[in-house]
């Protein structure tokens, strides 16, 4: 299906290819962070479901994760075909995926009960369709090159496309919202703010879903697995599942992405309300860019959002750089910990200073790129040190993990910010309460501060350095050339 060169010695990739890589997560991100940054706030403010009510959307949804994550990579693992394992997973399901993110924003016009079912049912799939695609394609990175060195790279080209997808979401969504909402003569019309959120939110949707499936179909036609298992024996199930409990390094990681999860979550979902509510003017229209179909109104809220984009994608960087100098393990624990205390510096900043508060947040995105980067890079490493140990690879089961450890976060998250909203009366109404915002802005500082230092934290337990991985790596080739 492609005429890649393969070149098994060295694992060196294109730029090509990993650009083509890199697109894959540029699609998920354009529907996983509006649905990481908007879901929350259109639940709540347009659709006018209650927090508790979300609360009770996020628990069920995430009770199906937990099964349907592990089942999801272990098909992919014992799945054989002439594309590979995982890859006609991203091809396959790239268009169910897309349509996904247009039925969540959509809003029937149902009773209450109704409405709250119809956004439960699409919320699951959504989350399905992401397992279906997320998980092949994140198993894709273990196999893509044997290279630890490489792997960092392909890392860094996957977050800096994501955090592009991140970036065109910050900073278009509003917007975009605005414009296709602009119907004064729709029932559902919001002159209070312009336009109606109603029709703008699906339409808005369906242009990054459209753009999504694009960009999966890129990635499969451009990619290529390299790395085969040494032994193609098919194993049990539950014999993965001994070997991943058994594995030190995997449990580490995997309580890190929970408590890193966490702390994007609460972060990411309380940050309109943050805005919208704490900070002073940041309604404010700053300036406007004409894009010949539609004029692009950045306010306060627009650059403040679409700039820590921006830091984000800068952050992915030096990541290679940083982590050769420093070793994986060290930095990534930096990275964290400062990430942490930064965001919790905010909560110090009096609301009227957007200008102290945008610069710290700038500099809170630069580091929080970086600790994903290296996190996934370091569970490619997990799987080969699993196949060292056992003789069994299983990159799909301990991608399925890690990707669930993720969720597992945002459930988290999404529970700790809806049961806060939830115990103090949050709505429409109450948000300018002097009690309510104070909590709006520790929802935004230092709660989600202190799951990026605790996330840091655990790693100090992580065991693989990359002199052992360089053994490990030795080892498995020589195995699979029958030298050992």
């Amino acid at each position: 299906m492609n005429n890649l060169p393969d070149n098994n010695e060295t694992g060196k990739l294109s730029v090509f290819e990993k650009l083509g890589f890199g697109a894959g997560d540029l699609a998920s991100n354009l529907l996983f962070q509006t649905f990481n940054m908007f879901l929350l706030f259109f639940y709540t403010d347009v659709v006018g479901l209650s927090a508790k009510s979300i609360f009770y959307i996020f628990l069920v949804a995430k009770l199906w994760d937990m099964i349907n994550d592990p089942i999801m990579g272990a098909i992919a693992d014992r799945t054989h075909t002439r594309w590979g394992r995982y890859r006609p997973y991203i091809l396959g399901l790239a268009l169910p995926y897309g349509l996904s993110a247009y039925l969540l924003f959509i809003i029937p016009d149902l009773p209450n009960l109704a409405k709250i079912f119809y956004c439960g049912a699409t919320y699951i799939f959504a989350t399905m369709m992401y397992t279906g695609v997320n998980i092949p394609y994140s198993a894709l990175m273990g196999v893509i090159t044997p290279n630890i060195e490489e792997r960092t790279s392909v890392s860094q080209y996957r977050f800096f496309m994501a955090f592009i997808g991140g970036w065109l979401i910050s900073t278009f969504t509003l917007p975009l919202v605005k414009v296709f909402g602009n119907k004064p003569d729709s029932p559902t019309f919001n002159p209070e703010i312009g336009y109606d959120p109603v029709a703008g939110y699906p339409t808005t949707m369906m242009v990054f879903g459209i753009l999504s499936v694009l960009l999966l179909g890129a990635t499969f036609f451009s990619t290529k697995e390299r790395v085969k298992p040494v032994s193609t024996a098919k194993t049990p199930f539950k014999d993965d599942v001994k070997d991943l409990i058994k594995n030190w390094p995997w449990l580490v990681l995997f309580v890190s992405a929970v408590l890193f999860l966490t702390n994007i979550a609460i972060r990411n979902g309380s940050m309109l309300y943050f805005l919208k509510y704490c900070v002073v003017g940041s309604d404010k229209l700053l300036f406007t860019v004409n894009f010949g179909f539609f004029d692009l109104e950045v306010t306060r809220t627009v650059l403040f959002m679409s700039a820590g984009s921006i830091f984000t994608i800068l952050g992915v960087l030096p990541v290679k750089l940083l982590t050769d100098r420093f070793g994986k393990r060290s930095y990534f624990i930096f990275s964290l910990v400062i990430q942490g205390l930064l965001a919790g510096l905010i909560f110090f900043i009096p609301r009227d200073m957007y200008v102290a508060i945008l610069v710290v947040n700038l500099v809170v995105s630069f580091f929080g790129a970086q600790a994903p980067t290296i996190m996934f890079a370091m569970y490619a490493d997990v799987a080969d040190y699993s196949e060292w140990k056992t003789s069994r690879r299983a990159t799909g089961l301990i991608i399925a993990t890690i990707l669930f450890a993720f969720k597992g976060g945002l459930w988290l998250g999404g529970q700790i910010l809806t049961g806060i909203l939830a115990w103090i009366g949050y709505s429409k109404m109450t948000a300018a309460q002097p009690d309510i915002q104070i909590w709006l802005v520790l929802l935004f500082t230092w709660i989600p501060g202190v799951f990026a230092i605790l996330s840091g934290a655990i790693v100090f337990k992580y065991p693989i350095t990359d002199k052992i991985m360089y053994t490990v790596q030795s080892e498995l080739q020589k195995r699979k050339l029958g030298v050992v």
